[in-house]
């Protein structure tokens, strides 16, 4: 299917995207055929067929879509953490420095924001991401330091109080990098 309909298959488990540049519904027919083979189908609710050239696509808590660069002036796939995923890391970045948790030792809420800021940080850690990476490294940082405020009953952000050395070096916040891969891959260059 692949030559014969310049189509590809990205695939992670049950998960997958078919890009091809046309015949996207004999395509598609052709994936039922296969899926109903093994004993399987296609979820109707999570499958679409659109134009990746005009209209993004989430696919794995990532939104890609095609856009021109600023300094080449070529297309290119944009790759970022979705929106979705954006909020679920202030979520829980939100819960665990919740008004409740002032009483959780220190140290414990700072290891569990670690856990959760390493992991989603490794998973999007990936094309061009710096934007949103850089977001929540700052959300995260306000969110300590408003918590840290709490703990001292004190109102107010606590930047100067509080700030990046004590977060870092002090109590030993993982700091998110806020550089993509991609720009890191050219620099060495």
């Amino acid at each position: 299917m692949q030559e014969e309909f310049s189509a590809r298959l990205i695939r992670y488990a049950d998960d997958f995207v078919m890009l091809c540049r046309a015949n996207t519904e004999v395509v598609r027919q052709k994936i039922i055929v296969v899926l109903t083979a093994l004993g399987l189908s296609l979820n109707e609710k999570k499958t679409k067929t659109l134009g990746a050239r005009e209209q993004s696509f989430n696919f794995l808590g990532f939104t890609v879509k095609l856009t021109r660069s600023t300094r080449t002036g070529r297309m290119f796939p944009l790759i970022i953490p979705s929106k979705k995923s954006m909020a679920r890391a202030r979520a829980e970045i939100k819960h665990l420095t919740r008004e409740a948790c002032v009483i959780v030792p220190i140290g414990e809420v700072i290891d569990k924001l670690n856990m959760m800021a390493r992991g989603w940080s490794n998973y999007s850690y990936y094309g061009n991401s710096s934007k949103q990476l850089t977001h929540i490294r700052n959300y995260l940082e306000n969110r300590v330091r408003k918590h840290l405020m709490r703990r001292k009953r004190k109102s107010g952000w606590g930047l100067n109080r509080y700030p990046y050395e004590y977060l870092y070096k002090e109590l030993g916040l993982y700091k998110i990098p806020a550089t993509a891969p991609w720009k890191t891959a050219n620099s060495a260059g």
